[in-house]
């Protein structure tokens, strides 16, 4: 088994981002047909419910694989947005503490568009 890494594509961007008094981590790892999603409530980083996205023609879906009651919707929201952007597979894994709010999604959103922005 050869053990090089000619011609790997893939790339990990990480941020740090408060919303509300709370602290996230969020962590992408791009791929070149997608990308795996960390987004955690956590200094450490955690694992959370996850969601795997897909785009398939014009649209983007999602499905749940590890649900959780906190941020279901908002884990696909990202999937398909990152699935969109990337033309490929999303992988997210949120894990919060407490359920999100309006203000506190637009930042998280805002921020991961920034990360991709960073290519």
């Amino acid at each position: 088994m050869s053990n090089t890494s000619a011609n790997v594509e893939r790339k990990l961007i990480s941020s740090k981002c408060e919303a509300r008094g709370r602290v996230y981590i969020i962590d992408l790892l791009q791929f070149t047909n997608g990308c795996f999603a960390n987004i955690s409530e956590d200094q450490n980083g955690k694992m959370g419910a996850i969601t795997v996205s897909i785009k398939t023609g014009e649209r983007a879906t999602s499905s749940s694989l590890i649900p959780e009651s906190k941020g279901s919707i908002f884990a696909g929201m990202i999937g398909e947005l990152l699935a969109d952007k990337l033309h490929g597979i999303a992988v997210v894994s949120l894990y919060l503490r407490e359920e999100l709010d309006t203000d506190s999604m637009k930042t998280l959103i805002n921020e991961v568009r920034k990360l991709l922005k960073k290519d």
